[in-house]
């Protein structure tokens, strides 16, 4: 028998509170352990995904391959060149006489950027990245005094200068009389961190203020450098000798923006070892000076002017240069400096040299050196190819070039009005009964920006006695040409010169072969 309840109870409040404050709990356990378990989930699909990576690229064709095999293609992939190619400084010359050879090129700081994306693929790739030093010293290290030198900036230079380690690494220091906001933070932190690495300097292009720096370096402490540019000398600079001692050093590199500062290290630098040299200096005497000290060199780039010290203009001895292959003499500016080209060429005597430049930025009235510039090539009788552009050089002058000009198979000239006329394509032209004609080995002609003065007939003339269709002209007494073959005649005329007449009658030799190129 039950008890019946009693007569109007009701829950209190305490109780109420009490049952809430429980299920609360429950809750919030239950959230606990479903956290729990998610995490234990989360952890376990990663592991998942671990394995099925892995099962992945146990299948795929990259991951079947050798580390060694990867390393290689990480290799392939991060190079990057780490220098301009000689066409492309050729170019920035001829047209905006700026530039030169070993600047380090514009992509070569992008490498650094490739080995880190690599990095984050896998981390089966990180550990060959991070084990690999040849992809770390790839591209650039380029430091410069306009940078905030933060912890995360040194840092990370730090880990990039001692992941590279030990292979050769190419270093810029770009600083300038305009960044001395971090100057002062620059030389107390990122120096310290750089200078030790000298060792294994390849590359280096460097400017003031951190010239001087290099002074704090032991003797020879630039045991693997073998490119060297110096931008922006001045005579505020100063001198260093940190450079006189490089065993491995054979390119090298200068630039004063036009000014007059080679005489600053014309004492400083081993000359005589060097194979190639990019000169920006505008004193012609100065260049020549650096020139006669290198008994090895093998390729000579000078952007220069006129200008000639007369201390200078002594007649000097024949001074044998029996390596250099190419000279490339770009001038700037009008001709102030009356003597100063056939000074330059007087004491040279170049036995290997096959290709020859000439070339200044205007047409001026500079004094063209006939006289010293045919004995120039009588010392230089195996030149191949010359390129003359705007030059005063005369008629007479051109005549006697290929007069002087045994080995030459190339000839370009640009805007030579004053030098190609009917007396040059009449010296041109091939008489058979001519026992020693002029230029015997000429192939290719460029005329560009020519036509002032002469006429068709004489052009047309000269080409024709120089051209056959393939295989052996034999003469009417049996024996062969004194001259090679012509393969190519190109000429820009200034005028109405190449008429179509003479296109059409020249177009026999085209559908023969030849290599004929007209433009008014």
């Amino acid at each position: 028998m039950s008890v019946p309840p009693t007569v109007g109870w009701s829950p209190g409040p305490a109780n109420v509170e009490n049952q809430v404050k429980g299920l609360i709990e429950a809750a919030e356990a239950n959230i606990a352990r479903l956290t729990a378990q998610i995490r234990e989930l989360d952890c376990l699909r990663a592991k998942e995904r671990s394995v099925l990576a892995t099962l992945r690229l146990m299948i795929i064709p990259i991951g079947k391959l050798p580390t060694e095999i990867l390393v290689e293609i990480f290799q392939h992939t991060v190079q990057t060149p780490v220098l301009a190619d000689e066409d492309s400084w050729e170019n920035s010359i001829m047209i905006s006489h700026s530039g030169s050879a070993t600047s380090f090129h514009s992509d070569s700081s992008a490498a650094i950027e490739k080995v880190l994306c690599l990095s984050r693929v896998c981390s089966y790739w990180r550990k060959i990245v991070d084990a690999t030093p040849a992809l770390w010293a790839e591209g650039v290290v380029s430091v410069t005094a306009k940078q905030v030198v933060t912890p995360s900036y040194l840092d990370g230079l730090k880990s990039l200068l001692t992941r590279s380690t030990p292979y050769p690494i190419s270093v810029a220091f770009a600083s300038d009389r305009t960044t001395t906001r971090h100057l002062k933070s620059w030389a107390r932190h990122v120096l310290p961190a750089m200078l030790p690495t000298a060792q294994r300097w390849r590359n280096l292009e460097i400017n003031p203020p951190s010239f001087l720096h290099l002074n704090e370096l032991s003797p020879g402490a630039f045991a693997s450098l073998e490119r060297l540019h110096i931008r922006n000398l001045s005579e505020q600079t100063g001198v260093t000798t940190a450079f006189q001692s490089c065993p491995r050093l054979r390119n090298f590199a200068l630039d004063t923006h036009g000014d007059s500062r080679i005489h600053l290290i014309l004492d400083h630098l081993p000359w005589w070892q060097l194979v190639e040299i990019n000169i920006e200096d505008s004193s012609l005497s100065g260049c020549r000076a650096a020139l006669l000290q290198c008994s090895n060199i093998v390729l000579a780039r000078f952007l220069t002017s006129f200008e000639w010290d007369s201390k200078h203009a002594v007649q000097s001895p024949t001074v044998v240069l029996p390596c250099l292959k190419t000279l490339f003499l770009s001038f700037i500016g009008p001709n102030d400096y009356q003597g100063g080209f056939d000074a330059f060429l007087v004491p040279l005597s170049l036995p290997s040299l096959t290709r020859l430049d000439f070339i200044s930025d205007c047409d001026t009235d500079e004094f063209w050196p006939t006289e010293e510039f045919s004995a120039f090539q009588d010392r230089s009788p195996n030149i191949q190819a010359i390129r003359i552009w705007f030059s005063s050089i005369t008629s007479d002058g051109l005549i006697a070039l290929l007069r002087h000009g045994p080995s030459l198979q190339t000839l370009n000239i640009r805007y030579g009005g004053r030098c190609v006329d009917n007396a040059f394509f009449d010296a041109l032209y091939y008489d058979e009964a001519d026992s020693a004609p002029l230029a015997p080995k000429l192939q290719e002609i460029h005329l560009e920006y020519v036509g002032d003065n002469f006429d068709a007939d004489h052009f047309e003339r000269a080409i024709r006695s120089r051209w056959w269709p393939d295989g052996e002209r034999l003469l009417p007494d049996g024996s062969r040409p004194r001259v090679s073959r012509l393969t190519r005649a190109w000429i820009t005329a200034t005028d109405e010169r190449v008429s179509d007449g003479l296109k059409e009658r020249m177009e026999e030799l085209v559908t023969q072969g030849l290599d004929l190129f007209f433009m008014n």
